[in-house]
C-alpha cells in the first residue's frame, strides 16, 4: 500500500459542500469542469479519482493535495531541486516544451556536477 493516500471521504465532503453552496447538480459541476459524472459516483463510493480529475477538483476547490492526503505529513520531505526547477520551467508558458526540457537538462547536469565536487 502506498505511504500516502487520498482521503476520498474528505474530498467528497468538500466537493459536496461547494456544489451545494453553488446550488449545482453533480452533472452541472462535471460539465463545468470537464469531468465525467461517473467520477463523482466513484468518489461517493470512496474510490479515488484519476490524477487529472483530482488536480481539476483541487483547483475548483482552491485547495492543495496535502489537504486531502493521509497521513498528513508532520514534516515535509525535502523537495528535489531538479524536480523543482523542472516544474517551474515547464509551467512557464513563454517557453516551448522542448526549450524547458533543454534548460532542465543543462541545469541538472550543472547541479549534479557541483554536488559531486562538494562531496
Amino acid at each position: 500500500m502506498p505511504q500516502t493516500t487520498v482521503d476520498v471521504e474528505a474530498l467528497y465532503t468538500a466537493l459536496d459542500a461547494k456544489r451545494r453552496g453553488e446550488k449545482k447538480s453533480w452533472r452541472e459541476v462535471g460539465r463545468d469542469l470537464g469531468i465525467s459524472p461517473s467520477t463523482f459516483s466513484r468518489l461517493a463510493n470512496k474510490r479515488s479519482p484519476d490524477v487529472n480529475s483530482f488536480a481539476t477538483l483541487l483547483n475548483w476547490l482552491g485547495m492543495k493535495a496535502d489537504d486531502f492526503t493521509e497521513p498528513r505529513p508532520k514534516t515535509t520531505t525535502k523537495a528535489d531541486p531538479v524536480a523543482m526547477f523542472s516544474t517551474y520551467l515547464r509551467a512557464d508558458r513563454t517557453l516551448k516544451r522542448e526549450d524547458a526540457e533543454a534548460l532542465t537538462n543543462i541545469l541538472e547536469a550543472a547541479y549534479k556536477n557541483l554536488r559531486k565536487r562538494k562531496e
